[in-house]
């Protein structure tokens, strides 16, 4: 019985002192990784880091910029083949530019993207500082690729996800890295190599990068690194379009007064009241009115405008009536002009009668939103409603 007692002792003891060690061994194999890409206190004293250098992609090279912060955040500029693609992340999430999609206009990225994102971001190593970021290592042991004495780690991410790197035996720099990287959105195993590791203000970078997944191969090669720049936290958030920032104006408080066309062929004041218009989301406008127009109208309405039709849409939601209105149209020279549209346009008296929305006057601190109605399908055009607006003061 004591023999069974001891050899469990023994077996426990040696079980915990090879735990121990494997941890001594990982704690000092990433110790003389961050060592090897110089002084930490200057790494800490790094507030944002600006690259620039030459990127080739689809056979194709050309210009390549990128920003990176301690925090996380994370810009680029680049070509893949011909098209210049603009991506951005704000250390949580992020948006690109990408006409390989046919897209002119920022999308938001996807899940496997911010991922991808998180990775691009690193300062120099996902190693440095990995306790404080919530990160988990194990040593996966010593081997060889492609002829050099490696150590394997695996790492992982707070987001689930994990990668393996492989450390020079010898510099203990990085030299290959396998994790999950994304192909136009899709995700996918990836393969990045490291060299040219160059010494600037005394730290240690590789200048040299190489990616590569399913067919494609990335190349990108550093020619200059700039340290501390003045940064432009605009630049990683979700950007407004130019359509969009054209209606930029109507932001704001507003006092509103509220006309409506007589009988008589003149306007008549009809209310007056105040208006909201803030911005919902990036690129819509959301407004909120309430007058009196004999009866209560609340009204809510959407302004946003649609890349792949070139066209402003107007959704109006009534209160009163629980119904909504679209509106379609654009820019005319310095006049806002958008036409009611309908789903079904079998019906004959939607053909010909409809209203149309002028936005006019826009002059900053005030403009005016007049409805116009037709019942000849736009030959003749009525006067119907017109909401003379002009920005409130602050009072202090």
């Amino acid at each position: 019985m004591k023999s069974v007692r001891r050899l469990i002792f023994v077996i426990l003891s040696l079980f915990c002192i090879s735990s121990i060690m494997h941890a001594q061994d990982i704690d000092e194999i990433i110790a003389k990784h961050i060592d090897a890409h110089g002084d930490t206190d200057k790494w800490d004293a790094i507030q944002s880091m600006e690259i620039r250098g030459r990127f080739i992609a689809f056979s194709e090279e050309d210009d390549f910029y990128a920003l990176k912060t301690n925090s996380g955040a994370y810009y680029s500029e680049l070509h893949l083949g011909k098209h210049k693609v603009t991506e951005a992340f704000n250390g949580t999430s992020g948006w690109t530019i990408d006409p390989w999609h046919d897209f002119s206009f920022p999308r938001a990225l996807n899940k496997t993207e911010v991922n991808v994102f998180n990775q691009k971001a690193e300062f120099f190593t996902p190693f440095y500082k990995w306790e404080e970021r919530g990160f988990t290592v194990e040593l996966l042991g010593k081997q060889t690729v492609d002829g050099i004495d490696v150590f394997a780690i695996k790492l992982s991410r707070p987001n689930g996800k994990s990668e393996t790197w492989f450390l020079d035996a010898n510099t203990y720099l990085e030299y290959k890295c396998e994790s999950e990287w994304a192909d136009f959105g899709y995700g996918g195993p990836a393969e990045s190599y490291f060299d040219d590791f160059r010494t600037v203000n005394g730290i240690v970078i590789p200048f040299f990068i190489e990616r590569t997944f399913y067919q494609r191969n990335r190349m990108l090669q550093i020619e200059d690194i700039k340290f501390n720049i003045e940064v432009d936290e605009e630049l990683f958030e979700f950007p407004r379009s130019a359509e969009m920032k054209k209606l930029a104006f109507l932001e704001g408080e507003w006092d509103v007064k509220v006309d409506v066309w007589s009988r008589r062929g003149s306007w008549y004041r009809l209310d007056s009241t105040f208006s909201i218009i803030l911005w919902e989301s990036t690129n819509r406008l959301l407004e909120k009115i309430i007058y009196d127009r004999i009866y209560v109208q609340s009204k809510w309405i959407n302004y946003s405008y649609i890349s792949s039709e070139k066209k402003y849409k107007i959704i109006v939601y009534n209160g009163f009536s629980s119904d909504f209105e679209l509106f379609e149209g654009n820019f005319n020279d310095s006049t806002f002009i958008a036409d009611q549209v309908f789903i079904n346009r079998e019906d004959s008296t939607q053909q010909n009668a409809f209203s149309r929305i002028i936005l006019r006057d826009m002059e900053g601190d005030s403009f005016v939103f007049e409805v116009k109605t037709t019942r000849d399908a736009g030959a003749n055009w009525r006067p119907q409603d017109k909401f003379t607006y002009i920005r409130r003061k602050e009072l202090f």
